[in-house]
């Protein structure tokens, strides 16, 4: 390589140990710590490196020299560590799992993971994992899920139905993920590990492996994982399940201006974008809830996002470092 150190792409770290895949031919694995345990690029953030990470590396020492330019990011705040936390890097799409049943449907979970996708300018699309449990669901519960999934295919975002446990759906959400590299993200329970085994067999036996080969045991999700495979045509990275998402880098007062159904009305209230929505004459957001326009779990979630960054506003950054 004419005296330079190879590219490679973290497939997974934790404790400053990232294990690297060549990013050539050979494709080979190692494991890598950071040089120095700084990497310039990556300060201010709870974790340095993710899943989908580029990085120059010294296989031979077995170190990170340096972090290249992302693409993009996809994070969530991590209130423990009160930093940004990656959970994910350079992907082309993030894939927001929800299930109807068991865990129970949390459409303002999801409110949250599109609003962070939509800040961070990744498209993101809705899996509806476990559908073979709708029988088993009430007509009111039904439907009231049915409605709010229209709801997000409403406002332009795709939504896909599927059965990781029967296999429904997911010759649908292979075509959608041809080609591309997407970070799978929901909370626990949900079957985003279900859905890599029935997505990429293959892939989950070599990890196997790999697991054994370094003596870690089994990947039980406590760590973003990317998995990838050219046969199939496209990678995954696994997360752990999240139980509270507090979105990062967003200002309580753009919230408004990246929720889809609320950008339309945005900033043309009596009070302009100073407009709280909550008790103002001539709100606009207001006339859409009450028009339909806008779902009235959605004005919820709204509110709730709001005060959970206003609340942590000393925390959370707007600007990266």
């Amino acid at each position: 390589m004419s005296g330079m150190m190879p590219m490679g792409r973290v497939i997974s770290g934790s404790c400053n140990v990232f294990t690297i895949k060549m990013e050539d031919r050979t494709h080979e694995i190692h494991e890598c710590r950071i040089k120095g345990k700084v990497l310039k690029a990556a300060r201010g953030f709870y974790n340095p490196l993710a899943p989908g990470d580029l990085v120059e590396f010294d296989p031979a020492a077995g170190l990170i020299l340096s972090l290249l330019e992302r693409r993009n990011v996809f994070t969530r705040f991590n209130l423990k560590g009160n930093a940004p936390q990656l959970l994910a890097a350079n992907v082309d799409a993030v894939v927001c799992i929800s299930t109807p049943a068991s865990p129970p449907f949390r459409p303002r979970f999801l409110d949250r993971l599109l609003l962070q996708a939509d800040a961070a300018e990744i498209p993101a699309f809705i899996v509806c994992n476990k559908i073979d449990l709708f029988p088993q669901l009430d007509g009111e519960t039904r439907g009231s899920i049915e409605k709010r999934l229209s709801d997000f295919e409403r406002m332009g975002y795709s939504v896909l139905l599927v059965s990781a446990k029967t296999g429904e759906g997911l010759k649908n959400l292979e075509t959608k993920l041809n080609g591309i590299r997407a970070v799978l993200v929901g909370q626990s329970g949900c079957g985003k590990t279900s859905l890599i085994n029935a997505l990429l067999p293959a892939v989950r036996q070599k990890t196997g492996e790999l697991n054994r080969k370094y003596d870690r045991g089994n990947h039980t999700t406590v760590m973003s994982v990317l998995f990838d495979d050219e046969q199939a045509g496209f990678s995954l990275i696994d997360t752990p399940g999240i139980r509270r998402l507090v979105p990062e880098g967003i200002d309580s007062g753009d919230v408004q201006t990246l929720m889809r159904d609320f950008a339309p009305f945005a900033g043309k209230c009596a009070f302009g974008l100073s407009c709280t929505h909550r008790t103002e004459t001539g709100c606009k957001i207001q006339e859409a809830l009450v028009t339909g326009k806008i779902h009235e779990d959605r004005f919820e979630s709204y509110l709730r996002i709001t005060e959970d960054l206003n609340f942590f506003r000393g925390a959370i950054r707007a600007d990266r470092v």
